[in-house]
C-alpha cells in the first residue's frame, strides 16, 4: 500500500504570509493550477481513493486532483491544519513582534511551544495518528492520495521517521502540490519513499 500525501494549493493568505490554521482563504490562480498538477499525480501513481481535509482550500485542491476520474473522496476532520488559536489570520511578522520567544519555539523548539487557545504539537501529532489509523484500517492495499496542510503533513510523515517529530519538523517545508510517499509492505512495515517530490509537474509542461 502507498500513501501519497500532499499540501493544498497556494492561497491568498499564503502569499501574504498569514497563518491560516482552521480559518480559510481562497486559492489563488496559482493554487488552482497546482490542483490541476495533482491530477497528473493521480494518473501517474494510479490513485484509487482520496482522503482530504474538509477545509475549503484542501477540498478544492482534492476535487481538482480528482478531476474527471471516478474515485471515492472522503473527508477527514483529523486531516485539518493545526489549530493556531489567536495566531490565525495574523502575519508572521505580527506574531513574531508580539510573541518573539514562543514564535521562535514554534519554528525551532516545538517541545517548548505554548499553545494559545489552539492546539500544541502533541495534540496535532495525536490527531494525525488517528487519521493514519483510520486510513490504514480502511485500506489494506492500493494507492491513496491524502490532501492536507503543511503542519499536518509533517505530523503524518514524522510517525514513520526515525528522527521523530522534532527532527522531522526542521526539514524544509514541502512545495504545495508536491508528493510525499509512505509505503507499507505486506508485513505492515512502513517507510518514507518520497518527500516533496515534484516529478508529476513535468507532465503538464
Amino acid at each position: 500500500m502507498n500513501l501519497f500525501i500532499t499540501r493544498h494549493g497556494e492561497t491568498q493568505w499564503n502569499t501574504e504570509k498569514r497563518l491560516q490554521g482552521w480559518l480559510n482563504s481562497p486559492l489563488t490562480p496559482r493554487g488552482i493550477e497546482q490542483g490541476k498538477l495533482l491530477h497528473e499525480a493521480v494518473r501517474m501513481y494510479g490513485i484509487e481513493k482520496i482522503y482530504s481535509s474538509p477545509s475549503e482550500r484542501a477540498l478544492k485542491t482534492a476535487l481538482a486532483a480528482k478531476g474527471d476520474c471516478k474515485l471515492p473522496l472522503e473527508l477527514l476532520d483529523e486531516l485539518k491544519e493545526m489549530n493556531m488559536g489567536d495566531w490565525e489570520g495574523k502575519t508572521l511578522a505580527e506574531i513574531e513582534a508580539r510573541e518573539p520567544e514562543n514564535f521562535a519555539n514554534y519554528w525551532s523548539r516545538p517541545h517548548l511551544f505554548v499553545k494559545n487557545s489552539g492546539e500544541d504539537f502533541p495534540e496535532i501529532l495525536q490527531r494525525a495518528k488517528k487519521a493514519l489509523q483510520k486510513i490504514l484500517a480502511e485500506n489494506s492495499e492500493g494507492n491513496i492520495l491524502v490532501v492536507t496542510h503543511g503542519v499536518t503533513l509533517k505530523a503524518l510523515m514524522s510517525h514513520f521517521s526515525e528522527e521523530g517529530f522534532e527532527g522531522f519538523w526542521t526539514k524544509p517545508v514541502v512545495e504545495q502540490a508536491s508528493i510525499s510517499q509512505i509505503q507499507v509492505d505486506d508485513q505492515g512495515i512502513a517507510s518514507i519513499k518520497l518527500y516533496g517530490d515534484t516529478r508529476h509537474f513535468e507532465r503538464r509542461r
